[in-house]
């Protein structure tokens, strides 16, 4: 998480701290892919989760610092998914609905409010 942190800063901050910022990247990227690999081939592709969940954690915890952000998000993604999965067995209903259609109304907004809150800020 320290590598993370200091990235933040920039990558010649993160160098002068003596951090292999290739190195680091490289091994995110790997580990970053075998787990969206592992998840969705257990999962299937249940969209927006993963898009949607870190701008969440990072909404409720409002930092960025990685140490609080990592199992904010392993949290509140979790959470996010249990309450998808309760929404598509809601009781009276007479079937049940694929999780792939509850995810993006809860991710879709979270995605459309970092769009446009980016904008805002390039355009300041």
């Amino acid at each position: 998480m320290k590598p993370l942190n200091a990235m933040l800063l920039g990558v010649n901050y993160a160098e002068s701290l003596g951090i292999n910022t290739r190195r680091t990247r490289n091994i995110l990227l790997i580990v970053t892919g075998l787990l969206t690999a592992i998840v969705t081939a257990f999962c299937g592709p249940i969209s927006f989760i993963g898009l949607a969940v870190p701008h969440i954690a990072r909404l409720i915890f409002a930092t960025d610092n990685h140490r609080l952000l990592l199992p904010g998000t392993l949290l509140s993604g979790s959470a996010v998914t249990l309450l998808c999965n309760l929404l598509c067995t809601f009781p009276g209903i007479a079937g049940i609905l694929p999780i792939n259609s509850i995810t993006p109304l809860l991710g879709a907004p979270v995605i459309i409010y970092v769009l446009l809150k980016l904008g805002a800020k390039s355009n300041s």
